[in-house]
């Protein structure tokens, strides 16, 4: 919220600055060194390095920017010339201008560029799908070549190789992330779509790296500055702070300016070079500069000097996800419950929906190795089956389609467990299986469950917190509204001053909750939003599976988490890829993870398979690839 509101007040106050400035008369400045002070409002503007855009909406709002430009741009020269002398500090004042409309002019190439039409339009940029062959280059009988022999061929050290693998799979994958399908030859699938290494934690190192690199070309100005012409602009806006605090400290520092006026001068020269430096250092350490200095396997001395330098600063720093969201219902209902008080009722009015109390109590829990490989495994055996069945179209359909189905596989026909799957909508399913995976978490204590039950815990919270904090990422439906009834109910049934724990026993050992839950739903005919009393109910019957039918506490808790395992790799292949970018701006998602995971094997609606002919086949035609082409290929791909 910080960065938020800093990031909008930027903008206000160096224009309230200029407006002062444009409104005063000579008379009313305190000395001819204010005016100065116009050129570096446009450096201000220009913003910082690390963060050009906020959202999405902030690219797509760039022509706005632009026409912000040319007004300021004009302001500040009005300005500055209306209080124009033969000083030498006005002298000063013009690379200042230079670096400023350079500033700011970089502000608004990266916002164009990362803007969402421009972005899916740059993935086309001047190529011709009929002349895409002769383009790439390729004969008709060459080999494909795997991923990991093309950065062998290239002699890239093996050290580096997963950080260019992760660039080259960011190229392949860029338009999902414009909601553009890939097309692709199933005879190139073992080549592209399987993940290169067997570790789990490297496969998530692998797709980190990945939503690094489209995390800086959507937010920041990291690989334009990088390139030939913003090195170039960078080194020009550089010398001219730098030549600009020079002059100022030998002609005018000592002319007899009021010492205020001399001290926020050199505040905005040395603050200029700080944040000059600091994108320096940024742009040197970023993954992009590291993919540089390695291509080619080191030629040059410098090359490994720099790389192996860059590598040990890295080498501590983890990468991959670090935390999950976690958020509870019935933690969240029993503090609620605990104090009413009229401050939080006025908060109401403004925050209909609630949003900061439940960003209030949500928490973060790390993520552990049995977690991930849990996730990995779910998404391979869904990847065998997927192979297995040919690759075939209606196949994907049907596991992507899965949202708990093959979790219940083999529970008792008895306890009826299906409808809360494949009858109700999916936030519905969500808020019910949330609710019986925290009775039984409590009840049981938290000491006492095993890896399974912590798994099941973990996604459990981390969906709930989706429909909570994120409910754009799920698939569309009434699941805030279910949300605010099921809480409502829960706190309306809940004595006040209960402890979690005491919670989760006292709605698991309630007599006839399934004829609260049945009267409640025939007096209001049929419209009831709550799902609190399905949850509590569905809980039993989970406990039924120890007590009657004979399973081990860890078989109900390995089900329990299949069902949510499929809940989450149901929501990320429905979740649209222009959302799971849109959301990088607050923290890279388990969501927008397991969906990358997934299209590294294909297992994606935006990945259609396509069949040789059989002319083609005849003529032993193998579909052309070329892994340094990739920007070329996109066009042939979507």
């Amino acid at each position: 919220m910080l960065v938020w509101l800093t990031y909008l007040l930027a903008d206000y106050v160096a224009t309230v600055a200029l407006s002062t400035l444009l409104k005063s008369s000579k008379e009313e400045i305190t000395s001819s060194l204010v005016a100065f002070w116009a050129p570096f409002l446009l450096l201000h503007l220009g913003g910082p390095d690390t963060i050009t855009a906020y959202s999405l909406e902030d690219n797509a709002q760039w022509m706005r920017h632009l026409f912000g430009l040319c007004v300021q741009v004009g302001v500040a020269f009005y300005v500055y010339f209306r209080f124009w002398t033969n000083s030498a500090h006005t002298f000063i004042g013009i690379p200042i201008f230079i670096a400023g409309i350079n500033k700011y002019g970089e502000r608004n190439w990266i916002l164009r560029s990362a803007n969402y039409e421009q972005f899916k339009n740059s993935l086309f940029a001047t190529r011709k799908v009929e002349n895409i062959e002769e383009e790439v280059g390729l004969g008709m009988e060459e080999e494909v070549e795997q991923l990991k022999d093309y950065l062998v061929h290239n002699r890239i050290l093996e050290k580096y190789r997963y950080l260019h693998q992760a660039y080259l799979s960011f190229q392949l994958f860029k338009p999902l992330f414009s909601d553009l399908k890939l097309r692709v030859y199933k005879e190139l699938m073992s080549s592209i779509y399987t993940l290169p290494c067997t570790n789990d934690q490297e496969n998530l190192k692998l797709v980190a790296t990945e939503l690094g690199f489209l995390y800086d070309v959507l937010y920041t100005k990291v690989p334009i500055m990088l390139s030939p012409v913003g090195v170039i602009l960078r080194c020009i806006c550089f010398s001219s702070t730098v030549s600009a605090l020079t002059a100022f400290t030998i002609f005018v520092s000592k002319s007899g300016y009021p010492k205020v006026d001399i001290a926020i001068a050199y505040l905005l020269l040395v603050g200029a070079i700080l944040l000059e430096f600091y994108s320096a250092v940024v742009h040197v350490l970023s993954e992009w500069t590291m993919l540089w200095l390695t291509k080619g396997g080191n030629k040059f001395r410098y090359q490994a000097i720099a790389s192996n330098w860059l590598l040990h600063i890295k080498k501590g720093k983890k990468v991959g996800m670090k935390s999950l969201a976690q958020h509870s219902l019935l933690s969240y209902c029993t503090k609620l419950n605990k104090s009413k008080s009229m401050f939080k009722k006025i908060i109401r009015i403004f925050d209909t929906d609630d949003t900061l109390m439940k960003f209030r109590h949500t928490t973060w829990e790390n993520v552990d190795s049995y977690l991930t490989e849990f996730i990995s495994d779910h998404i391979e055996m869904r990847f065998n089956k997927y192979a297995a069945m040919g690759n075939k179209i209606d196949v994907l359909s049907s596991l992507l389609g899965e949202r708990g189905n093959s979790g219940i596989t083999g529970t008792d026909p008895e306890l009826k467990l299906s409808w809360t799957i494949n009858e109700v909508e999916f936030t519905h399913s969500i808020l019910l299986w949330h609710i019986a995976t925290d009775i039984l978490f409590y009840l049981q204590r938290p000491g006492n469950v095993g890896p399974y039950g912590q798994i099941s815990k973990r996604l459990s919270d981390y969906m709930m917190y989706l429909l909570c904090m994120r409910p754009s990422m799920l698939p569309e439906g009434i699941g805030q509204v279910r949300h605010r009834e099921t809480c409502k109910e829960a706190m309306n049934f809940l004595p006040r001053g209960l402890t979690i724990t005491e919670a989760a026993r006292v709605l698991f050992l309630s007599e006839n909750l399934d004829d609260e839950s049945r009267s409640l739903f025939l007096a209001i005919g049929g419209q009831r939003k709550s799902v609190f009393f399905d949850g509590c109910v569905l809980s039993r019957k989970l406990v039924m599976l120890v007590k009657q039918f004979r399973w081990d506490e860890e078989e109900k808790w390995k089900m329990i988490a299949s069902v949510w395992a499929d809940m989450l790799t149901y929501a990320a292949s429905h979740c649209a890829w222009r959302e799971h970018a849109k959301q990088l701006k607050q923290s890279k998602e388990l969501l927008t993870h397991v969906a990358l995971l997934m299209a590294h094997l294909g297992l994606s609606r935006h990945i259609e398979m396509a069949e040789l002919s059989d002319d083609l086949k005849s003529e032993h035609h193998k579909p052309p690839w070329r892994w340094d082409k990739l920007h070329q290929l996109a066009y042939y791909l979507a």
